[in-house]
């Protein structure tokens, strides 16, 4: 047996792939051997390693155009969110009174961003009739729901549905408690769509409006 066919069998796949793994640069000091050796395509048949690594790079390429074309698509309707809320701040600064302030907020959501109805409770005896309500009758849904956080985006069952909007909702919902701890209100905001309002939605915009809703509230009542 020749030298060459011993060495042959000594060799295995992993051996070779281990060597071109731990030698990245092999075809670099060999190029001349990337033209003759071929790799199996159900689309084109054989093709050469310089051809598959043409078809892999565009591959990458294409790859990290749509991922740069869904993160403008993305920044684009967070620049979009961003000037809606900045609107919606300015015109709640503008309320006298609560009553004003809900009317401004359902408005808002309703024709800027397509959600409805939303809802004010304030837990103040001060507060008006049709905003006032004792913390103690939402108690169950602010264990269930909100538990030790301060919001909640997800569904909720029909008692709860007819509890904070006096109707069905079929989509999602946003619970949002008002103060540092809670104990001015709730500010509920609903959606047609079930995954409009989900558990890992980015709640920063909603978080800062309940920041100056609560403020103005102090300020009101």
């Amino acid at each position: 047996m020749s030298t060459i066919q011993e060495l042959s069998d000594l060799l295995d796949e992993s051996i070779v792939a281990e060597y071109l793994e731990q030698h990245p640069d092999f075809f670099q000091r060999h190029q001349q051997l990337l033209s003759k050796l071929s790799l199996p395509s159900a689309q084109q048949g054989a093709i050469s390693l310089v051809e598959r690594q043409q078809q892999l790079m565009r591959t990458k390429i294409n790859s990290l155009e749509d991922e740069i074309t869904s993160l403008m698509s993305i920044a684009a309707q967070n620049q979009a969110l961003y000037q809606t809320f900045a609107k919606l701040f300015f015109e709640l600064l503008q309320c006298s009174n609560v009553i004003e302030l809900k009317h401004t907020l359902s408005q808002y959501f309703n024709e800027q961003l397509s959600l409805s109805p939303t809802t004010l409770f304030l837990y103040s005896t001060e507060a008006p009739t049709e905003l006032a309500i004792r913390r103690n009758e939402l108690e169950n849904l602010l264990v269930q729901r909100l538990g030790r956080a301060n919001h909640y985006f997800g569904r909720i069952n029909q008692q709860e549905q007819q509890l904070l909007f006096k109707q069905p909702i079929i989509g999602s919902v946003a619970l949002i408690a008002l103060g540092k701890h809670g104990e001015q209100g709730l500010l509920a905001i609903a959606s047609d769509d079930p995954h409009h309002f989900h558990p890992e939605a980015d709640n920063l915009m909603l978080s800062q409006l309940c920041r100056l809703i609560s403020s103005l509230i102090q300020r009101m009542l």
